[in-house]
């Protein structure tokens, strides 16, 4: 029986034809998801035939899939296997996000290979569905004040290394910007007159400016960020200092996107911004934005910041909402990944309700 010995040449193959599909939609996808999918694969069939299944990429099957599955969630079921083919368990399961993408990047490979409805829920496999339950419920609050951080002076620390880098962090800060948003920022360009926005409510009327942020964006959704203080307009203007021409991103000069961020990353670290080190990363900032608008629309800290249940459930939905469009989300859920677990003031200790005794 062969053992496939060419099956790293077959499988690239099959990632060459497929990869750059969307799973769901007629669209391409990045390439960080092409490069994700194509590494798990790789990683996946590498464990199979370490347990000895040499089985060519085009027939990936159920057993295969339940004994992965098994593997990635420390399934003692697995244990034996892994035993007599000198092949270590796992120290515990895999997080639920990272179950997840295991999940949906086999789930994907079986479309390719002609086998949709191959990978079948845990349930199925015995396995227990939490372990692939992601918790989108804030538990502590981890925006960077927090920490009892001064967020200027911090900022001033980044800029003593990189000042644009420390604008970039700035506007995560003060506008909500993912990191790759903040590199691929266009400061001439991003801001429109509020006469402009494409959006129906009061927001054209009560606001100067919105922030127009297309490039960098997840699956290139453009949002639109009411720009409706000073420090907001503020760090763009210094932001176009940075930008020497009309069509300028914030990203350094002479770099790829990929030397841009990792630049970002390199010294937001060499600031000391990391859990281990202060207790706060720099998507941290996201959080503080999250927070800060919550508070800014209805006048109450965050759950997740101790704050006290809001009396008005309208006034919470539109908050939640808001916070959850300007961060790029189109699930208002989301928001309670920044905020806290949603919550309204029981029935009997709203205002003018008495007790039944």
């Amino acid at each position: 029986m062969s053992n496939n010995s060419d099956w790293k040449a077959r499988l690239q193959a099959i990632i060459d034809l497929h990869n750059h599909r969307h799973a769901k939609r007629p669209k391409g996808v990045s390439h960080r998801t092409q490069a994700a999918r194509a590494g798990a694969l790789f990683v996946t069939f590498k464990l199979l035939r370490a347990l000895k299944f040499q089985l060519d990429p085009h027939n990936l099957g159920g057993n295969h899939v339940r004994h992965l599955l098994w593997y990635w969630t420390c399934d003692p079921r697995i244990a034996k296997l892994c035993t007599q083919h000198a092949v270590p368990m796992l120290a515990k399961p895999h997080s639920a996000a990272y179950l997840q993408f295991l999940a949906s990047t086999l789930n994907t490979y079986a479309q390719w290979i002609g086998k949709p409805g191959l990978i079948l829920p845990p349930k199925a496999y015995g396995i227990d569905p939490a372990l692939f339950a992601r918790a989108y419920v804030a538990q502590h609050d981890k925006s960077w004040t927090s920490q009892d951080i001064e967020i200027p002076q911090l900022l001033a620390r980044v800029a003593r290394i990189d000042e644009r880098v420390a604008i970039m962090l700035e506007l995560v800060w003060r506008t909500g910007l993912r990191r790759k948003e903040a590199v691929m920022f266009q400061p001439h360009r991003a801001v429109v007159p509020a006469g402009l926005v494409p959006v129906d409510g009061p927001a054209a009327e009560e606001y100067i400016a919105c922030l127009s942020i297309e490039r960098g964006t997840k699956g290139g959704r453009l949002r639109l960020i009411p720009l409706v203080s000073d420090a907001q307009r503020d760090v763009i203007e210094r932001a176009r200092r940075y930008a020497p021409y009309p069509n300028s991103y914030l990203g350094h000069p002479g770099k790829t996107l990929l030397q841009s961020l990792d630049r970002y990353k390199n010294v937001v670290r060499q600031a000391g911004i990391s859990k281990k080190e202060l207790g706060i990363t720099g998507h941290g900032l996201r959080h503080q934005f999250a927070g800060d608008k919550y508070f800014d629309l209805t006048k109450v800290a965050c759950p997740v910041r101790g704050g006290d249940p809001l009396q008005d459930p309208e006034l919470l939905d539109r908050a939640l909402f808001i916070v959850s469009q300007q961060l790029g989300h189109n699930r208002t859920a989301i928001s309670q990944a920044y905020l806290g677990a949603k919550s309204v003031p029981k029935k009997d200790n709203l205002p003018g309700t008495d007790s039944i005794t």
